[in-house]
């Protein structure tokens, strides 16, 4: 049964927590007072918030904020968990519970609505790790655009936080806990992850930035005492929390709502207002109204492509100079239809333009308008001359199309607008407009090669709405091609960051066709036999989910009728017989639940103006009841498929419930051989043993229907123990539980029913039954496990020493648990007594490897191996250990042995069990490891960073040590793992003669007398090492290491390496380096924002070199963010940055404030790109 929280009386809480939830929930109120707006939901007004909302049947219950849309009514829902101290890790029964409560109200469709509702957990001061990485998680799974790039991102080691799969991890965990035990899917964590957000408030104190933001809101109300209305505020919240009230505007006290009366605010009368005339040009009696209908059909260009250019011409007819000067004139007018942004012209409203202007294009017109949209769009992209995963840089290299992605677009945007408005041509022979664009989605798609079809992609969509049934004859014919340029193009398909799917916009194509009733049956059939083709990928863009979003019961992305849908599938049951099956499959009630929609037309105006998305309630379960009943009737007796469905029981409407019990019941299926039907009778106690665990949760089916289908379970019920047990060895250990409870009880339950399983068959067929047996389950160390608890000399007799040179995974792990049981049950005497006369070396290593890595272990290594104790050390897994072991032995003898890995994983065991460590064993295992030759699964870098932060904060290491550690470990120590070189960083900032070096080691000399020489692959590594030391320095030369700044030490350390990179040649690149580090540089004690001596510096007359690298290190330091389209954070940068000047000039160094007012003006022209950038994809 589900988790749920006790409802409580809230006046039983007590202590910091309630006073910050009781800030928390004012904080809302507040805003819904003076008109703000709620974090993370639309900004609409706050309307009502729900106190303790567990009585109202919510789970996150602490606070429930309503916001609601003034125009049209709609709700939006924030459910609100409040903790002011929370770890976010797996031992965390806090995060366990919050994350429990969140997952029953995600997974309740009556309080909680998907892709509108949120689900916030907002605290105090998290850890630093848990802030970061969390945070990033959310923002991921919002900004990705798929379930698939999100995990890609995470996995990504160089794009995400080092904590960033462990964090991940532990949601998951705790979401599987919550889900009764169950694996939640990876799309439906992501959608989780989508609803989630994590919001920090520094509330419950006298100071704090949200305290201040709630301040300045209440002073546009009440300026004189804010403080005393907050309080206000917090004491009426503290009082309807005691009885779990809801607040709305009317019902708060009458004077806290004065205190917010908006002031009256007296406008001039419209009537007294002065009218302006606005000119309004007719643009279908223009004098270049041909030229411009013309340009209508382009649609758009780059102004400084040439051959963009001679398109234009082409078609226009007269010379690019001449209608440039007809181009500005028309720009000029107001309402312009032309419109000029960074070089690229484009036709605006050009579906209403054509219509004023079509009439004016003549059949010669469209002649010229085919030959050229042919010239164009057949051009292959040369970037498919380079490797997939070379392609994101095929730009870099000169691998690109002659014509503008501008130009092609505009060409096919005006296809499809010929093609969907034929009428206007109204002075054309009949039918030409029409037949041109045939001809041309023709001539370019028959016998099309996979390149051209990749080189089309992003243009399908809207080739599609150009001629839709010449579309689809080409793509019928191009899936019976050999080869088929499909299958090349699913080859095609990349999986990392740089990769690419260059099938999305034949997906998209046949997606908006689908919208038509007309083309919905074979868009279906197309969208089929493409998924037979499909070896499948990591990308979400598959023909099966476009069937499956097409067709969906609740949500179809179709005008069809009810009756043409049930075609479409009956129809692909004819043709492609398997991938329909999958198909219904997916169209079952409950099978999804999210949907982001499918591709629309948008130059064929198929879906009114006033469709509403979704069906009715009737129309739903029509839909559902057939699609069910046809899965039941299409099953049959195949066992696969009714293995599928039983596991769908529990949303089959009832009909198909009943058809689906009496075909498990039926003499066919009863008399199918054991080893058959094995399937079912797994599925089916699955599916009874979850039901009968939780029978309260909502989701469960009553007792009457489970009772029936556990009948024919029983009847199906094997006789062979083989069949009979192997589901207790599979690794969904949760699902065999009988009962929700004690989770360590269960466990001993289930152990004790697989003792009982192996006894059975052991007794019945012997070791070689159980042997036999082993290999067929998924879990073979539970059969070893439970064969241990077996006392029969032939066993041991039988697997020792045999199994222990076994490379067979399976009896790898079959023979490992066993010795491990029987050595916990008979003790390390058992390991002695057993006769090992006859076992080799490496017999014995493996043995001992097999059992608890302990000084009992090794001390017989030592004895039983002598000098090939080697053998032990390499085999070992060195985990397992007791927590009052010591492992610094062990630790030496894994150095030793080439097994720095393991060592660094003791060493950090240690540091987490509160032992003493020894630096110098750190230093030796973390050394050792740069050159080890574990694989690379076995090197933690969590690990790694911990010794070293340790290192770090131990006195008596020994600095040398450090520096080679840190020198070998900058990769790692790259401050999104939690650690930085500290070290290497203060020696660059207090030792010039290192800076130096650092520089030399990366950058060549300037001067000519210097023999330029191939670097090593040693040379290699060590500048990369350098730059990547440069490249996160953030510790301004002059820092001590006590933090401190000392001007005189800024100087010296200056002139120095002036004097050093000037004989080197070097001087220029370290000037540039230097300004980028100095601005991080502290405040100058008198006030000023930087300090006077690095100012003075970066303004001296030979200093430009240090300000350019100031400038480009104020740039970089911004690093990726999010493009606000409004422009606002670039516009606040400006502004401080022109402040900053300020102050530097009248502090007298005028040279450093002209830089800083470039970065400034710099700042103001990325403002107007990015609106301007906006406007542009907005008026598309």
């Amino acid at each position: 049964m589900t988790k749920k929280k006790k409802l409580s009386n809230p006046r039983s809480t007590g202590g910091g927590g309630v006073h910050f939830e009781a800030h928390v929930q004012a904080s809302f109120v507040a805003l819904m007072l003076t008109g703000g707006h709620a974090p993370s939901l639309p900004c609409w007004p706050v309307v009502e918030i729900k106190l303790q909302g567990k009585i109202d049947g919510y789970d996150t219950d602490d606070l429930i904020v309503i916001v609601e849309n003034a125009n049209n009514s709609e709700r939006r829902k924030l459910l609100g968990q409040i903790k002011q101290s929370i770890d976010i890790t797996h031992r965390s029964t806090l995060f366990g519970e919050v994350i429990q409560a969140a997952w029953n109200d995600f997974t309740n469709p009556k309080i909680f609505t998907r892709t509108k509702d949120i689900i916030v957990l907002i605290t105090g001061p998290l850890s630093a790790t848990d802030a970061h990485n969390v945070q990033w998680l959310l923002n991921q799974a919002r900004h990705t655009q798929n379930v698939d790039e999100f995990y890609r991102n995470v996995k990504q080691a160089n794009f995400s936080p080092p904590k960033s799969s462990e964090k991940l991890a532990v949601i998951e965990r705790h979401l599987k806990v919550a889900n009764e035990g169950n694996d939640v899917s990876r799309d439906e964590v992501y959608d989780f992850l989508n609803h989630f957000h994590l919001l920090g408030y520094d509330l419950g104190n006298e100071f704090g930035v949200v305290l201040s933001l709630l301040h300045s809101h209440i002073s546009q109300f009440h300026q004189q005492y804010p403080q005393w209305v907050w309080s206000r505020v917090v004491d009426v919240v503290q009082t309807w929390n005691q009885d779990a009230g809801t607040i709305t505007i009317g019902r708060i006290p009458e004077d806290l709502r004065d205190a917010f009366k908006q002031k009256p605010v007296a406008q001039m009368p419209e009537e007294l207002k002065p009218i302006q005339d606005k000119p309004i040009t007719d643009w279908a009696r223009h004098p270049d109204a041909t030229y411009l209908a013309l340009a209508t059909l382009i649609g758009a260009w780059q102004d400084k492509s040439e051959c963009d250019i001679e398109a234009i011409t082409q078609l226009l007819g007269i010379s690019y100079d001449e209608w440039l000067k007809k181009a500005r004139e028309i720009l000029l007018c107001p309402n312009s239809p032309l419109s000029l942004k960074n070089g690229v012209w484009s036709v605006v409203n050009r579906a209403e333009l054509w219509q004023l202007l079509g009439s004016r294009i003549l059949d010669q017109n469209l002649d010229m308008f085919m030959s050229l949209a042919l010239s164009i769009l057949k051009e292959p992209n040369p970037a498919f001359e380079l490797p997939a995963d070379e392609r994101y840089g095929a730009s870099v290299v000169g691998k690109v199309l002659t014509r503008s992605q501008a130009l092609r677009k505009g060409i096919a945007e005006g296809l499809a607008i010929l093609g969907s408005q034929p009428e206007v041509c109204r002075n054309c022979t009949q039918g030409k407009a029409e037949s041109t664009c045939i001809l041309v989605v023709r001539d370019l798609l028959t016998d099309a090669n996979w390149m051209l079809w990749g080189s089309l992609n992003d243009l399908l969509p809207t080739l599609a709405e150009a001629a839709p049934v010449e579309f689809l004859n080409s793509v019928e014919v191009a899936m019976h091609l050999d080869p088929c340029p499909f299958d090349e193009l699913y080859s095609q398909e990349g999986s990392g960051i740089t990769g690419g799917n260059y099938l999305t916009g034949l997906l998209w194509a046949l997606e908006g066709l689908a919208w038509d009733e007309q083309f919905l049956v074979r868009v279906c059939v197309a969208l089929a036999e493409l998924a037979s083709h499909d070896p499948g990928g990591q990308w979400a863009n598959r023909p099966s989910n476009s069937l499956t979003a097409i067709l969906l019961p609740w949500l179809p992305q179709t005008l069809a009728s009810v009756e043409k849908r049930r075609v479409a599938v009956r129809t692909i049951f004819n043709e492609w017989p398997d991938i329909a099956w999958k198909l219904i499959i997916q169209l079952l009630p409950g099978v999804h639940q999210t949907s982001s929609g499918t591709h629309k037309p948008h130059w064929r105006k198929i879906i009114p103006d006033d469709w509403e998305k979704g069906v009715t309630r009737k129309e739903y379960w029509q839909q559902a009841t057939y699609y069910a009943e046809l899965a039941v009737s299409v099953a049959g007796e195949d066992i696969a498929k009714l293995s599928t469905l039983i596991d769908h029981f529990d949303s089959l409407p009832e009909a198909a419930f009943n058809d689906l019990l009496r075909t498990l019941g039926s003499q066919a299926v009863l008399e199918t051989p054991e080893e058959q039907r094995l399937a079912i009778w797994n599925h089916l106690t699955k599916f009874t043993n979850k039901h009968r665990r939780f029978p309260d949760a909502k989701w469960a089916l009553p007792d009457e229907p489970i009772g029936r289908i556990e009948k024919i379970a029983d009847q199906l019920a094997p006789t062979n123990p083989f069949n009979l047990h192997q589901n207790l060895f599979t690794n969904r250990e949760f699902g065999l539980y009988e009962e929700n409870g004690n989770w360590e009880e269960q466990r001993n339950k289930l152990n004790k029913r697989r003792e009982v399983a192996v006894s059975e068959i052991f007794q019945q067929y012997g070791l070689e039954g159980v042997i036999r047996f082993s290999e067929s389950v998924t879990l073979p160390s539970q059969v070893g496990h439970a064969l241990g608890n077996v006392f029969d000399a032939d066993i041991e007799r039988t697997l020792l020493p045999k199994f222990l040179d076994s490379k067979d995974s399976k009896r790898r792990e079959f023979v490992s648990s066993f010795i491990w049981r029987r050595y916990h049950l008979k003790g390390w005497g058992w390991c002695d007594d057993i006769d090992k006369s006859n076992w080799t070396i490496e017999q014995l290593a493996q043995f001992l490897a097999y059992l608890p890595f302990s000084e009992s272990a090794w001390d017989r290594a030592h004895k039983w191996l002598g000098m090939r104790e080697r053998e032990y050390w390499i085999r070992t897994d060195a985990t397992g250990f007791d927590t009052d072991i010591d492992l610094a032995i062990a630790i030496d003898r894994l150095i030793e042995f080439g097994r720095p890995h393991a060592a660094i994983n003791c060493l950090v065991w240690m540091r987490h069990t509160k032992q003493t460590i020894d630096s110098k064993q750190c230093v030796a295992a973390l050394l050792a490891s740069l050159s080890s030759n574990e694989p690379k699964s076995a090197m933690d870098q969590y690990n790694i960073i911990e010794l070293i932060k340790f290192l770090q904060s131990e006195p008596s290491v020994n600095q040398d040590d450090l520096f080679r550690v840190e020198w070998g470990y900058i990769p790692l120590l790259d401050r999104h793992g939690g650690a930085e070189p500290l070290l290497l960083e203060n020696r660059l900032a207090s030792d010039s003669e290192f800076f130096c070096e650092i520089i030399r080691l990366i950058y060549r000399s300037n001067k000519g007398d210097q023999p330029s020489r191939e670097l090593s692959e040693k040379s290699k590594a060590i500048a990369t090492n350098a730059w990547r030391l440069l490249h996160e320095w953030k510790t301004p030369p002059g820092t001590r290491k006590d933090g401190t700044f000392s001007e005189e030490d800024f100087k010296e350390w200056l002139r120095r390496v002036k004097i050093s990179c000037t004989e080197s040649g070097h001087l220029e690149v370290a000037l540039i380096k230097i300004g980028e580090i100095l601005i991080h540089c502290p405040p100058d004690p008198d006030g000023l924002w930087i300090r006077r001596v690095v100012a003075a510096a970066l303004n001296d007359r030979d200093a430009g070199d240090m300000r350019d690298g100031f400038r480009t290190g104020t740039y970089n330091a911004r690093g990726a963010h999010w493009v606000d389209p409004t422009g606002a954070p670039e516009k606040a940068l400006a502004e401080q940055f022109r402040d900053k000047a300020e102050e530097v000039e009248n502090a007298g160094f005028q040279r450093f404030a002209v830089t800083l007012k470039e970065l400034a003006d710099g700042y103001e022209r990325e403002a107007k790109r990015v609106i301007s950038d906006h406007q542009g994809r907005a008026d598309e």
